[in-house]
């Protein structure tokens, strides 16, 4: 909650495999190298390096990087035809 009421974070705040593209062979208490905490989304506008470390320089190369639990989601983004992908990634600039 801020100052003026909710915040809308875009994320669930939880720990997700993320598969071994992403793996950092990092362990944190009950994360694995592979286990990254979804990054809110809101200000995502104001970035210029994208992902839960900021390897990513395009969102098109953020979603591609992702693997594990999210390999569903990304293959279905790249399913989207180039018209839907432009109105996912403008939806996300405007965060």
């Amino acid at each position: 909650r801020g100052r003026h009421g909710e915040v809308p974070l875009y994320s669930d705040l939880l720990l997700h495999d993320m598969g071994p593209a992403l793996d950092d062979k990092i362990a944190q208490g009950d994360a694995t190298g592979a286990d990254w905490r979804t990054t809110p989304l809101v200000g995502l506008a104001q970035r210029h390096r994208y992902l839960h470390d900021g390897r990513a320089t395009t969102l098109r190369d953020a979603v591609l990087a992702h693997g594990g639990e999210a390999e569903r989601v990304r293959e279905r983004f790249f399913e989207l035809d180039e018209d839907e992908q432009q109105a996912v990634h403008r939806f996300m600039r405007g965060l």
